[in-house]
C-alpha cells in the first residue's frame, strides 16, 4: 500500500485506501483509464492459459481419433 497510509491508524488503512481509490475513479481523468487497462491485462493474461490448455486437449483429443481412424483404415484394408 501507499507509504503514506503507514500515518493512519492500522485499523482503518484499507477503509481509506478504497474511499481513495474510489474517489479516483470519480474524479481522475487518468486513473480510471489506467485502471481499466491493468484489470485488462491481468483477466487476458490469465485466460491466455487457460484457453491454451483447453485448445491442446481439443488438439489432442482430434489428433488421437485421426490416427485411430486412418490406422483402422488401413488394418480394414488388409485384412
Amino acid at each position: 500500500m501507499a507509504p503514506e497510509l503507514d500515518r493512519c491508524p492500522e485499523g482503518e488503512r484499507f477503509a481509506i485506501y478504497r474511499a481513495t481509490h474510489k474517489r479516483l475513479m470519480r474524479e481522475d481523468a487518468t486513473y480510471p483509464r489506467r485502471f481499466s487497462s491493468y484489470l485488462t491485462a491481468v483477466i487476458c493474461l490469465t485466460i491466455i492459459p487457460i484457453a491454451g490448455w483447453a485448445v491442446a486437449v481439443y488438439l489432442v483429443f482430434r489428433q488421437q481419433e485421426f490416427q485411430n481412424q486412418r490406422i483402422g483404415d488401413v488394418l480394414q484394408a488388409v485384412a
